[in-house]
């Protein structure tokens, strides 16, 4: 019996012999045969080459996966891949296996005629699972296409948001009632005018021409930037996409306008009254530490244990208050435009040197090893010093809090290409994947049983990456689970 061509099958088997054996009869077959080692290899292999799979054939006996949770969020995620499972036995487990949506199980003492004819059934299947879906997919669309042109006009007149459509070359081709009550538009004076005669914002108009002349990839990212453009006296959060025909053309763009100017004027009362109440709070918290620590070091007189313990932990909390504020005050200052504050010629390995000496005993405190790699000879580097010490301060404290005790924090400047590369490397707990692309947001903090009991604003990160782009510079982070976490801040430097 002859397994049925055209397939593409994944083999996941860490038995080098079983491997091999597996992938020379479906070759014999005529089978395009990818292999994976293990579960890691196999998952990058779905990820880069997502068309390449029709049926993955997993080893139920590879090493360090929980291979239940594998098959169900394969079957949730990429359905179309039927997954078929090879156990030694094909007993319990294989059972589960199918139970979390696996096809069938082959042992591994297979004969070759066994072992075609239960590839053949996972492809019939596989075959049959694909043209059911092809089918409910085409009933679906000629349902839709029966209710389309009916419905499309009600939903344009039920949008609160104003939607504006144009051609290839910006002419405004169709606009719902809220963007009449929006723009002033009328048929008479937008319908086949340039947006940019009913629309005047040469911002706007440039997005338009982005959506239209990139290629989608950059169309969606200038859709993902979500930005916020003045026209008179409204301010629009704008989202702009390319509009294509069945070829895959481009043939104008469509604008989505969300008017957000009470909410802008009301996220500016409240930043101006958190930062007046920043201000009024740092001088007298400044004032309480100091007086904690002056009672601390005894000259007021003798203290008892207990009242050291508890006089210690309000010192604590006081400069914890101190910290926020000044983390207020800080991203208030980049959110003004104001982070840099003096443009000078600074040597970074003095700054950078400086600052690792008064850290390290807050290091050693936590029985932490710190070293610092400074390349010797460095350019020097226009910047403004004090926002410079605070993206050092950040990254290193930061790396210092979350990692363990007997961990090891690394810190480097060298020059990398054009630019000066300061390192931030750590052995700490890490940021879960989930987290990766949120930890640069304002007051974000990670909620893990491990973060708990670290105190912080959650402005820090924010306020560096705010530094660090006023420099025109960029930063880079990366997490791998259970491996500590790197950050990496390329300064670049004027030749």
């Amino acid at each position: 019996m002859l397994i049925q061509p055209s397939i593409n099958i994944l083999v996941v088997e860490n038995d080098i012999t079983i491997l091999q054996r597996c992938r020379e009869l479906l070759l014999d077959e005529g089978h395009n045969v990818r292999t994976a080692e293990c579960i890691e290899e196999a998952l990058d292999i779905i990820q880069k080459h997502p068309g390449d799979v029709d049926i993955m054939l997993l080893s139920l006996e590879l090493p360090g996966w929980a291979h239940m949770t594998l098959i169900e969020t394969l079957q949730k995620a990429r359905r179309e891949i039927l997954i078929m499972t090879m156990s030694a036995n094909c007993g319990e487990e294989a059972i589960e296996a199918m139970h979390a949506g696996a096809y069938d199980c082959i042992r591994k003492t297979f004969t070759a005629d066994r072992f075609r004819i239960k590839i053949n059934r996972a492809i019939e299947a596989f075959r049959l699972r694909r043209q059911l879906d092809l089918l409910t997919r085409q009933r679906q669309a000629e349902f839709t296409r029966v209710r389309q042109d009916a419905n499309l006009y009600a939903i344009l007149q039920s949008f609160s948001d104003a939607l504006v459509v144009t051609d290839w070359q910006t002419n405004i081709v169709l606009f719902n009632p809220a963007a009449a009550s929006l723009f002033d538009l009328t048929e008479e004076t937008a319908l086949a005018h340039p947006v940019s005669v009913s629309i005047k914002s040469d911002e706007l108009l440039s997005f338009f021409i982005r959506a239209i002349k990139s290629d989608s990839s950059l169309a969606m990212l200038m859709a993902d930037e979500e930005p916020v453009v003045k026209v008179g006296n409204k301010n629009l959060r704008v989202y702009v996409f390319s509009v294509k025909n069945e070829g895959g053309t481009v043939i104008g763009a469509v604008a989505l306008f969300h008017d957000v100017t009470k909410v802008s004027a009301m996220d500016k009362l409240r930043d101006d009254f958190l930062s007046m109440v920043s201000h009024e709070l740092k001088a007298p918290l400044s004032s309480l530490l100091m007086q904690i620590s002056v009672i601390l070091d005894g000259l007021a007189g003798d203290l008892s244990p207990k009242q050291t313990d508890l006089l210690g932990k309000a010192k604590e909390k006081t400069k914890g208050m101190i910290t926020l504020v000044n983390d207020i005050l800080d991203y208030r200052r980049i959110q003004e435009g104001k982070s840099i504050q003096k443009i000078e010629s600074l040597d970074l390995a003095k700054i950078l040197q400086r600052t690792v000496e008064l850290m390290r005993l807050s290091a050693e405190e936590k029985g932490i090893k710190m070293t610092c790699e400074i390349a010797e000879g460095l350019p020097s580097f226009n910047g403004d010093r004090g926002g410079l010490e605070v993206i050092f301060v950040n990254l290193i404290s930061n790396a210092i809090k979350y990692t363990q005790q007997g961990g090891h924090v690394n810190v480097s400047l060298n020059k990398a290409g054009k630019d000066i590369r300061f390192k931030v490397v750590d052995t700490g707990i890490g940021i879960p994947p989930e987290d990766i692309d949120r930890v640069f947001e304002k007051f974000y903090r990670i909620k893990t049983d491990e973060t708990r009991s670290i105190s912080g604003s959650g402005l820090g990160l924010s306020i560096v990456k705010g530094i660090v782009e006023a420099h025109n510079s960029t930063i880079f982070m990366e997490s791998p689970p259970g491996q500590g976490t790197t950050f990496i801040v390329s300064l670049p430097v004027e030749e």
